[in-house]
C-alpha cells in the first residue's frame, strides 16, 4: 500500500475509534445508525478537503456510495464543523493525531496550504 492508502487507513481508523463506529460498516453504507453516519462524514469531509480526493474518486473507498450522496455529506459535516462546537472538538483532535500520524513529514499540511496559495497568486 502506497504512503497514500496508509493515510487514508489511519484516518478512518481514527476516526471509528472516535465516534465508536466499525470500520466496514462505515465503508459498506448498510447501517443508519449516528455513529455509523457521523463517523462516514468526517471520513469523507477529511477526503475531499484534506487529501484532494473528489467526489467521483470516492467511490474507491465506499462499497455504495453515488456522487450526489457523496456531495451531501460533505457539505454536512462542513456545517456541523462551523455550527456544533462537539463536532469541532473531535474534527480538531482528529486533524491533530492526523498531523502526528503523517507519513510525509512534519509540517505536510502547512506545505500543501502555502502551495494552494502560490499557486492561486500565479493564476
Amino acid at each position: 500500500m502506497h504512503s497514500k492508502g496508509k493515510i487514508i487507513n489511519h484516518a478512518l481508523g481514527l476516526i471509528c475509534k472516535l465516534y465508536n463506529a466499525d470500520k466496514n460498516i462505515v465503508l459498506n453504507g448498510v447501517n443508519r445508525k449516528s455513529a455509523t453516519i457521523k463517523s462516514k462524514r468526517m471520513f469523507m469531509y477529511y477526503l475531499y478537503y484534506y487529501l484532494e480526493i473528489n467526489h467521483l474518486g470516492m467511490k474507491k473507498h465506499f462499497k455504495t456510495l453515488s456522487h450526489p450522496t457523496s456531495i451531501h455529506h460533505v457539505k454536512r459535516f462542513k456545517l456541523e464543523v462551523e455550527n456544533n462546537e462537539i463536532t469541532k472538538n473531535k474534527f480538531d483532535v482528529f486533524l491533530s493525531k492526523m498531523k502526528n500520524y503523517s507519513i510525509y513529514g512534519g509540517g505536510f499540511y502547512e506545505k500543501r496550504i502555502e502551495m494552494k496559495k502560490l499557486s492561486k497568486l500565479l493564476k
